[in-house]
């Protein structure tokens, strides 16, 4: 938090079912006024997800990670110029460190682009699905899941602009028909060694939205107030947990704050109270994208001098700019692509080697 105030030290609770009714939406607006400046994290409470839908998918969740090594690497994302599929254990890195999870990245089912479209267009696609007769009903709980998710989205797109005091259809333009939403499916292992503590590393989300859920009892999520301090994010029963991405930062010139957070896998964070083994970790993470086709000419959003005023901090402003400037520079989708082969650099070798050629010269000099 800045200006005035202090640095938060808990995680906000919003309760969804004010935001349905006209005499309770008030409160809700101003608990989002105030998580989207000063925080940039809170827990949903009462979100419009069935729990049947939710709790197939932490089952199917849970199965996919015990299907035999061949049937995962069948659809492991090599094989996807799409970036969708199986990432091994150890696979990816952040901060330059190797995060000690296996995943699975699916997506809204959308058709490959057409031959002649920008080559970043091909971060939309189609997913690889595991062997349906290997693990039946798994690709309906994840398109279940994500059909109760998209929704959510798109209200929370119209609610995010009334907390700002601007029209709810002001961020209507920033996103394409029909959105893609993008679901990992995470597994954090405990660790067996020191070096295998960082589950992710510390890091700021990229996207417009990010709905969190956390599948398992395991503490480990923490987020980072401006003090510097890691505050802890337990799992909260029925929650979502939902955070703002840089995208949404930039556009809004620094008003709604993307949080630095991280994943650790100390050891304590596989108990209970009662210190019995709580097994691996698992979370399930949807990102809200943006259109990939957006640049900055066409980027107009007139956030009010008084919400503007809230946030009182010119080195935010500073790093809105920036990120401003670093994701609009282009297209979206442009930077986007060069970064999604910069983290899959298999994918990148196998699809895209001249792009990665570009790419490992540009940023890893």
């Amino acid at each position: 938090m800045t200006g005035n105030n202090p640095s938060f030290t808990t995680i906000p609770i919003l309760d969804y079912s004010l935001a349905t009714s006209p005499t309770t939406k008030p409160q809700f607006l101003a608990s989002l006024r105030h998580a989207l400046v000063h925080v940039g994290f809170f827990y949903l409470i009462n979100a419009p997800v069935a729990s049947a839908v939710r709790d197939e998918l932490i089952h199917q969740t849970t199965a996919i990670f015990d299907l035999p090594r061949e049937k995962k690497l069948a659809i492991e994302m090599v094989n996807s110029k799409h970036f969708l599929g199986y990432s091994r254990l150890g696979a990816e890195t952040t901060a330059r460190r190797t995060d000690h999870r296996e995943q699975f990245d699916f997506a809204t089912e959308l058709p490959p682009p057409g031959p002649d479209d920008p080559l970043y267009r091909n971060i939309r696609g189609p997913n690889q699905w595991p062997d349906e007769s290997a693990i039946p009903g798994f690709r309906t709980a994840v398109e279940a899941y994500l059909s109760e998710t998209q929704p959510l989205a798109e209200a929370f797109r119209g609610l995010i602009c009334e907390a700002l005091d601007m029209a709810p259809t002001a961020l209507d333009g920033f996103f394409e028909h029909p959105i893609q939403q993008k679901l990992k499916l995470i597994k954090y292992p405990a660790p067996t060694r020191a070096s295998e503590a960082q589950g992710v590393g510390a890091h700021k989300d990229s996207e417009f939205l990010t709905f969190l859920l956390q599948a398992t009892p395991h503490t480990g999520l923490e987020v980072q107030n401006k003090a510097g301090e890691w505050i802890p994010a337990p799992p909260l029963p029925e929650s979502l947990v939902v955070n703002i991405g840089r995208a949404l930062e930039a556009i809004t010139g620094g008003v709604c704050t993307a949080t630095t957070h991280r994943v650790s896998l100390a050891a304590q964070n596989f108990l209970d109270e009662h210190n019995t083994d709580l097994g691996p970790r698992f979370s399930i993470p949807v990102f809200q994208g943006m259109s990939l086709d957006l640049s900055a000419e066409e980027i107009s959003l007139a956030i009010p001098a008084h919400i503007r005023a809230l946030v009182g901090d010119e080195q935010a402003r500073s790093d809105a700019e920036a990120t401003f400037n670093r994701i609009f520079r282009g297209r979206v989708g442009e930077g986007t692509f060069v970064h999604r082969i910069m983290s899959h650099q298999d994918v990148g070798r196998r699809w895209y080697p001249e792009v990665l050629e570009w790419a490992l010269a540009k940023y890893e000099k």
